[in-house]
């Protein structure tokens, strides 16, 4: 197995690194589909991930004034860590732009700050690379590596290098932020799209305004999925001369790796 190594991690192509892949396929109305796939799973398990970081920590967060020192004592380390990032994101990064308004958004905005911290942090653990040597294992009966074991891919990844995650968050946000704006105060949305110009500058500044309420979200889903997948495939295009550099120097080319 270890002598088969070096040409398997040669020749696993790095955009493999960042395609999704199915893991449960079958068809609907004659057209094949993924019931399961690569993404799909990370997402379950970011979303748990996140689950077990926040609420435990929320629990144990204490409310309202006159707290001491025993207090933040009392809650522990990563409630007080929780709590310190989650104020700061209110006082400084979002409180700023929204005013009286932020205590209000501020359950949807600490979520999906959370959400997508974790999305990319797991990119960052190999879980693919080593779900996928555990199929190393797999040896025929002559004790060798069969034939569809010749660039074997596992589970794990980054979920939102996946366009249709960034894109499904992007959908989230626009009908999330556009439809409390407008339930809020349909007059004041439709006097927003004026962008507060002279009503000679309408005819510019509305389809300009209405362009930019779906070029926003589009832009982050972009800006998102190609930071994720550039990064990943900069880390495997590195990570893909280990092969090379194992077979030819053999054993200390594990320890120049």
């Amino acid at each position: 197995m270890i002598d088969a190594l070096p040409s398997i991690l040669a020749a696993i192509n790095p955009v493999e690194h960042v395609v999704d892949k199915p893991l449960i396929q079958g068809h609907l109305l004659g057209l094949p589909v993924w019931w399961v796939s690569n993404v799909s799973v990370m997402l379950l398990v970011n979303a748990a991930i996140t689950a077990l970081i926040v609420i435990p920590a929320a629990r144990r967060i204490a409310t309202g004034p006159g707290r001491t020192i025993d207090d933040y004592r009392a809650k522990g380390l990563w409630a007080n860590l929780v709590e310190i990032i989650c104020v700061y994101l209110r006082d400084e990064s979002f409180g700023p732009l929204l005013g009286q308004e932020a205590d209000r958004f501020m359950p949807m905005l600490w979520s999906l700050f959370w959400f997508i911290l974790v999305c990319n942090l797991m990119g960052l653990v190999p879980l693919a690379d080593l779900t996928a040597l555990l199929r190393l294992g797999e040896l025929d009966a002559t004790g060798h590596l069969t034939a569809h074991m010749a660039a074997p891919h596992g589970i794990g990844g980054t979920a939102t290098q996946s366009i249709w995650v960034t894109g499904g968050l992007a959908m989230v946000a626009f009908f999330f932020y556009n439809g409390a704006a407008f339930f809020r105060s349909p007059l004041g949305f439709c006097k927003h799209l004026t962008g507060g110009a002279p009503w000679y500058m309408w005819v510019i500044m509305i389809p300009v305004e209405i362009l930019g309420m779906f070029i926003k979200p589009f832009a982050l889903a972009i800006r998102l999925c190609a930071n994720m997948t550039g990064g990943h495939l900069v880390l495997a295009v590195l990570l893909s001369f280990v092969g090379p550099m194992i077979s030819a120097l053999r054993h200390p080319g594990y320890g120049v790796a």
